[in-house]
């Protein structure tokens, strides 16, 4: 009997740990010496807190393992982002020097502008999609998701209402100040509002976003590290979404500019483009289109 525990022992050594059976068989056996019982129940405890402790490595390794992809992973999306925000950095210097050229030789006409900014806009487009595509990244890490849309969309549409009323004051003042370029004026200039021009602005409100919000915000915050990674990613893509309207006046730059602080704290909040999308425009044609106050 001791030359088979000795055996049966060997055997769970080996990983067996089937042969623990016969360290249980032994212990509830009457027949055997109460010295062999006690020595075979010694060796199953020990069998079952051998094969506990072997299982519980093996989760822990298992764990590692996939900690150690989803670092993997998440560096590879790090430094891909990097190279996308560097990118759409460089299309944007590089859009700066051909609008210098066509403004100090006079191209200041209004299809100029237009088409500079399909321009830029449909480039960065085809060069994020590009790179999505490539990289097999799902849309929705880029705030390309419907989930969570109708909180974002509540939410935007109740924090869009200040600046909307705030405008409609602002532009209430001016109107009855002589001095002001707009005295006289209507303060909801509707008949500028037309299907088209909904359209179009809709378009170019999606494309601002998807440019600056999902990518280059969402690029940043990847880059970054620090308390203060969110604050520095929303006011780097703000500044850039203000530098793509350089053809416009300086007030239209610093309407872009606090309006990409807004929009970019609302994508902060929800990390879906559908709420920020649809405030950018009803507030766009507002302030562009309904009062007249930035853009011309």
């Amino acid at each position: 009997m001791l030359q088979r525990l000795t055996a049966s022992a060997q055997q769970v050594a080996r990983g067996n740990y089937d042969a623990a059976k016969h360290f249980f068989q032994v212990t509830g056996s009457e027949s055997e010496m109460p010295e062999l019982r006690a020595l075979a129940e010694t060796l199953g405890l020990m069998s079952v807190k051998v094969e506990g402790r072997e299982y519980h490595l093996e989760q822990l390794l298992a764990e590692l393992k996939k900690k150690n992809t989803e670092l993997e992973r998440s560096a590879a999306l790090r430094a891909e982002s990097g190279f996308l925000f560097c990118s759409i950095v460089f299309l944007l210097c590089i859009y700066a020097i051909v609008l210098s050229g066509i403004l100090s030789m006079g191209g200041n006409s209004e299809a100029t502008k237009t088409a500079m900014t399909v321009g830029l806009m449909s480039v960065l487009l085809v060069f994020v999609g590009v790179f999505v595509k490539r990289h097999h990244y799902p849309w929705a890490a880029w705030g390309l998701t419907w989930k969570g849309g109708w909180r974002a969309l509540r939410e935007s549409l109740l924090f869009g209402i200040p600046p909307a009323l705030v405008g409609i004051a602002l532009k209430w003042t001016l109107v009855k100040i002589p001095s002001s370029p707009l005295f006289g004026h209507p303060v909801f200039e509707t008949f500028r509002v037309s299907f088209m021009v909904v359209t179009l602005y809709a378009v170019g409100a999606i494309a601002q976003e998807v440019i600056n919000r999902g990518f280059m915000q969402t690029s940043l915050e990847r880059i970054l590290t620090g308390k203060y990674r969110a604050l520095v990613a929303i006011t780097t893509a703000s500044l850039l979404f203000a530098v793509a309207h350089l053809h416009y006046t300086i007030p239209t730059m610093l309407a872009t500019l606090i309006g990409g602080f807004f929009f970019g704290w609302l994508f902060y909040r929800h990390r879906t483009l559908v709420g920020v999308c649809v405030v950018h425009l009803l507030l766009g044609l507002l302030f562009i289109d309904i009062l007249g106050l930035i853009g011309q």
